[in-house]
């Protein structure tokens, strides 16, 4: 909800869930354009609700954010290989600091956030 907050406080309009697969059934191919995932959550994992946004939608950017970001790489690697070579995903370790945020606010610039 904190990202939510700066982004919209920074002109971007945001959808949030809490619910993975809620987040999977109210997604829109080609409609959204940032996806902001944690890797720990219930029913779905991060890596799998991104696997399966990937079936509908493949350019959309995506970003992991995550408090372990060895473990994250290492854990993508073994049980997800086909998101190591995904160009648009990246990954962000917490916590985030403003100029973090700020730096991928501006590379997210030309982007309308729904």
């Amino acid at each position: 909800m904190v990202y939510q907050i700066v982004l919209e406080d920074t002109g971007y309009e945001c959808v949030s869930f809490t619910d993975s697969v809620k987040a999977l059934q109210e997604f829109r191919p080609d409609y959204y354009d940032l996806v902001i995932l944690d890797i720990k959550m219930p029913k779905l994992d991060g890596f799998t609700l991104c696997e399966k946004i990937r079936e509908l939608d493949n350019t959309i950017q995506i970003i992991f954010v995550t408090a372990a970001e060895e473990y994250y790489e290492n854990f993508r690697k073994q049980y997800y290989p086909a998101l190591s070579n995904d160009i648009n995903i990246n990954c962000l370790q917490k916590p985030i600091t403003n100029e973090e945020n700020s730096r991928y606010d501006n590379s997210y610039k030309e982007c309308k956030i729904k």
